[in-house]
């Protein structure tokens, strides 16, 4: 195979079509035994080189082939995932870049809170540049729903005892999750989501919704 010959390759269902020499410039390669044929792992089917790897990743892995620097986006979180598929590959020279402390420091995850207070009820949505970061608040808030804990009897003029029930945050995507504090006043029923809790690893962030007053009122306080 010479060296501006084009080679398609689909990593994980990506397409990627380049010159053969550029795949091959580091000898003692996956790549390059894979082009030599020398890898029985890998083979041509229907004119392409299936590898069943990551294909996003891999734009990054052949990005760096053409013009031997590492360029990534400034959100880009996944160092360790892409220092994996360098191993695989064998491509050295990479892999030690990304070995280089200051590429394997974790970066700043940007986090952007949307609230929305209507009526009796306020509504929050939480975004995140880092899945990992959504992933993490989601399991650390716990939002609490009322509930009567037994029919009230006809006999009894005590309202119920109310009981609180944890109820998980929604992900609407890998990148967000939404919550709510407050009752439905659209309905005769006032059993809601009355308080939400955000634990961390030195205290608790607590949200409630003050629905006595006709504005509600939103209390945030630290439980240390």
């Amino acid at each position: 195979m010479s060296g501006q010959e084009l080679v398609t390759l689909n990593v994980g269902g990506k397409v990627f079509t380049t010159r053969s020499c550029t795949l091959k410039q580091f000898p003692g390669s996956r790549l390059t035994r894979i082009l030599d044929g020398r890898d029985q792992e890998f083979k041509m089917v229907g004119g392409q080189i299936f590898v069943d790897r990551d294909g996003v990743l891999f734009s990054f892995i052949l990005d760096f082939l053409r013009t031997h620097q590492l360029l990534l986006p400034t959100d880009f979180s996944d160092h360790l995932r892409l220092q994996r598929e360098a191993l695989f590959y064998e491509l050295s020279p990479l892999v030690d870049l990304l070995n280089q402390e200051h590429m394997l420091q974790p970066r700043p995850a940007l986090v952007e809170v949307h609230f929305l207070s209507r009526n009796t009820q306020a509504f929050f949505r939480v975004f995140g540049s880092c899945s990992k970061t959504i992933e993490m608040l989601t399991g650390r808030i716990a939002v609490f729903i009322e509930q009567p804990s037994a029919p009230a009897s006809s006999s009894n003029s005590f309202p119920p005892q109310m009981t609180l029930l944890p109820l998980p945050p929604q992900r609407p995507s890998y990148h967000d999750l939404v919550f709510q504090c407050g009752s439905d006043s659209t309905t005769d029923n006032q059993t809601g989501i009355r308080s939400v809790k955000c634990q961390t690893s030195r205290w608790t962030t607590a949200v409630s919704l003050d629905t006595a007053s006709s504005s509600p009122v939103i209390n945030l306080y630290n439980i240390h």
